[in-house]
């Protein structure tokens, strides 16, 4: 590649990059929204009911279309999907901003839902085509973090903006700002460097006209790969520990270790702080991992970096169950907190990765897809089954519980990762 072809890549990757941290940040801002706003509108008479219903509307919604957002990244523009996506997400988001019927909000909150899952499957697409084997890793975490920026931003934006204007202006404030980053996207992003003469990272997929990834392999042969149901078991193990760390752990420390909610609830916010720094880490020591063994098989180089953080996600299971007694320190509790969200959300940014790399380019959507939707089958066990568990046992035996199921998940990865062939680069 000359010179000039090489700034201009580099000058394209920091746009398509630009516009999908910030556009996938929009989606989160749009996506807690009305949460942000609920207590506003409880306040003005909207049941406790009502509000769950709303909010179960998108989540039911979210968990389908994520799936078919993964399988419609493989067979449609991923730049459409995304901008579209957000767009769509805005404009219902302003419609919901001008409604009064309960029927109405659950209506237009379960749409939200669906245009939601629009955008991470088009990120993990575009990023594919956009970014080289050695440093996608890195990419992938940093965009998701996007998700967490936004998180940690909007409630103070929507807290400015319902006690001065009112609830409806910081729902239709969400609703624009997602709207104009939908078309900022829709204006700078490029579905793959061979639309504009490039050469892309498709690892060796041909391409149609279009840049649209081509290739023999099917949905058959996908389903049929050891890799994909290996990541989709571990995907949904790490899942289910991280929503039931986030849901039961404050529980369980106020209820059977005696810790005061203050103690509690830092131990949940420990958690998501380990988590933002855990997901980057991962995606940058697995790329770092595979530039230093020159591994072109990119499955080989970022698995024992996941065992790895699976097996401090036991250890951290294990203290929080033995060690943790009435008089155990706030620091201690932070600590294995942050610890314990940086073993959870690493490996899911690495599973993710995972999934999207072991599979052809052009069903690298229907692959996420399909470990996505095993990580929702996860956090569903860790509601209702694990809360019997809690009520004929305890909730300290839900993270004993855990740790067992995180060590047998290890073993699975072990036994699979031996068998994965590796591919050297050649020195350059």
């Amino acid at each position: 590649m000359s010179i000039s072809k090489e700034t201009k890549l580099k000058r394209f990757q920091f746009n398509i990059f630009t516009s999908l941290f910030l556009g996938y940040g929009s989606y989160g801002l749009n996506r807690k929204s009305v949460s942000l706003a609920m207590p506003s509108m409880m306040g003005q008479g909207l049941g406790t009911n009502e509000a769950g219903l709303i909010a179960s509307s998108q989540n039911l919604a979210y968990a389908i279309s994520k799936f078919a957002g993964g399988i419609l990244s493989d067979r449609i523009s991923a730049r459409l999907l995304f901008s579209f996506g957000l767009i769509a997400s805005g404009l219902i988001t302003i419609a919901f901003s001008f409604s009064d019927s309960v029927s109405v909000f659950t209506g237009l909150w379960f749409l939200n839902g669906l245009a939601q899952g629009a955008g991470w499957p088009a990120c993990a697409k575009l990023l594919r085509e956009w970014y080289d084997p050695v440093s996608f890793g890195t990419w992938w975490s940093l965009l998701s973090a996007s998700i967490n920026i936004s998180g940690g931003i909007s409630p103070f934006v929507a807290a400015f903006l319902t006690t001065t204007y009112g609830w409806r202006t910081s729902i239709f404030f969400s609703g624009a700002v997602s709207v104009f980053f939908g078309v900022v996207a829709l204006l700078f992003l490029i579905n793959s460097p061979t639309e504009i003469g490039l050469k892309g990272f498709g690892q060796s997929q041909k391409q149609d006209k279009k840049g649209k990834s081509q290739g023999k392999e099917t949905i058959n042969d996908l389903i049929k790969s050891p890799m994909l149901w290996i990541v989709a078991i571990a995907y949904m193990s790490v899942s289910c520990s991280k929503t039931s760390s986030t849901d039961w752990g404050q529980v369980y420390l106020m209820e059977e270790r005696k810790q005061s909610q203050y103690v509690a609830s830092g131990f949940t916010s420990s958690i998501e702080s380990g988590g933002f720094v855990g997901s980057i880490f991962a995606g940058w020591l697995t790329d770092v991992y595979l530039k230093l063994r020159k591994e072109k098989n990119t499955v080989k180089g970022r698995m024992p970096v996941a065992i790895l953080m699976m097996i401090g996600l036991a250890v951290c299971f294990h203290l929080l169950y033995f060690q943790i007694t009435p008089d155990t320190t706030k620091f201690t509790i932070a600590s294995i907190g942050f610890v314990l969200g940086a073993c959870l959300y690493g490996p899911i940014a690495l599973f993710g990765i995972l999934a999207t790399e072991s599979a052809p380019l052009h069903l690298s959507g229907t692959a996420h897809a399909i470990v996505a939707l095993s990580a929702n089958v996860g956090a569903i066990i860790s509601g209702l089954p694990f809360s019997y568990v809690a009520a004929f046992y305890s909730w300290g035996s839900i993270f004993f519980l855990l740790e067992i199921v995180t060590i047998f998940t290890v073993f699975i990865m072990c036994f699979y990762v031996k068998f994965i062939p590796s591919d050297k680069r050649k020195a350059e």
